[in-house]
């Protein structure tokens, strides 16, 4: 189970984020909350949690997941420690438990078309999926066709779609 504090829907962005080349998770970080900032306010001492005013700069981050796809891809999972995307160690290793969990095995529509397809009935600009999943106009529009053609849901999908709600526009 993801903890409370993960962005609802939002396990296929940062699927994509994690899959993908440096430069969506860059973009990204560039309009960080936190940007400017000490880092050693979001690495406090021992078991202490940052102060509640650090961690609110997290809540409504448009970087909040690139932020956490940076510290899953380059944490040692035995050594995890600081708060990345307003998730501690805790909360990340139950992220990244998930994440391994709900990697289909075989589907025949990949996650990112299939959250692509559901971004673009929620009313999304090709543009802004492309956005979002860190990916080109054209790999979208590409996803988007795959998703038509093969309408039957993923295994990642039916994962997912038993324990999340379905509004894929609520992530963060």
């Amino acid at each position: 189970m993801l903890p409370p504090e993960f962005p609802a829907c939002s396990e296929y962005e940062l699927l994509a984020l994690l899959r993908n080349d440096d430069r969506a998770i860059s973009r990204q970080l560039a309009e960080a909350a936190c940007r400017g900032m000490n880092p050693d306010a979001f690495h406090p001492d021992a078991d202490d949690c940052p102060d509640s005013a650090v961690l609110e700069r997290c809540d409504g981050c448009s970087a909040r997941l690139a932020c956490l796809a940076v510290a899953l891809r380059a944490e040692d999972p035995d050594t995890r420690e600081g708060w990345y995307g307003g998730l501690g160690p805790v909360e990340r290793e139950a992220v990244a438990k998930r994440l391994s969990a709900d990697a289909p095995t075989e589907s025949r529509v990949s996650d990112r078309a299939a959250h692509a397809a559901r971004l673009r009935a929620a009313g999304y600009t090709v543009a802004e999926i492309a956005s979002r999943l860190g990916c080109s106009d054209r790999t979208v529009q590409r996803d988007l066709r795959t998703a038509d053609t093969n309408s039957g849901p993923t295994a990642g999908e039916l994962r997912v779609s038993s324990t999340l709600p379905e509004s894929a526009g609520t992530a963060a």
